[in-house]
């Protein structure tokens, strides 16, 4: 436990501005996760998008706005000097780690909101058990896949990055 802090500690003592980068990267990552979970809720929650099916698109929907918006914010906050990088050459990149982000997260979703809403029906209401459910299994997927599209952007979507 001990070595692992101080590799923790030794990276970010010898890069700066990579803990400052994951730092703002935590806060549009927040801003992604408000629009994802928003957008999933109302469509859950007020559309009535409530089979595995209809929670797994509605769940797409949600991940697509955010991701959107993911784009943007790195291009322009995180990373501005990809600025001068062709969008046609960057943003695909950045789609198809964020298509296994996508990926992930669906796996990661799909296999927990099914398990936190039986755990939930024994004692809540039907759809508040969905509600909870499909929030927790949220949290969980987006707590992994940060990770991920953390890493994999930085080191070859952004990679010219110094």
């Amino acid at each position: 436990m001990k070595s692992a802090f101080g590799s923790i500690y030794s990276f970010a003592h010898a890069r700066p501005m990579e803990i400052k980068r994951f730092i703002k990267f935590g806060i549009v990552g927040l801003i992604g996760f408000t629009i994802d979970t928003t957008t999933l809720n109302l469509l859950v929650g007020l559309a009535n998008m409530n089979t595995t099916f209809l929670r797994l698109a509605a769940k797409t929907i949600s991940f697509s706005l955010a991701l959107t918006s993911n784009f943007i914010w790195n291009r322009y906050w995180i990373y501005p000097e990809t600025r001068t990088e062709r969008k046609r050459v960057i943003a695909p990149k950045f789609a198809l780690v964020n298509a296994g982000g996508w990926a992930l997260n669906l796996v990661i979703f799909g296999f927990l909101s099914g398990i936190f809403i039986s755990i939930f029906s024994a004692w809540l209401e039907p759809q508040a058990a969905q509600l909870l459910g499909i929030n927790a299994a949220q949290v969980c997927a987006v707590a992994v896949v940060m990770f991920w599209n953390f890493f994999v952007n930085r080191y070859w979507t952004f990679r010219k990055v110094v």
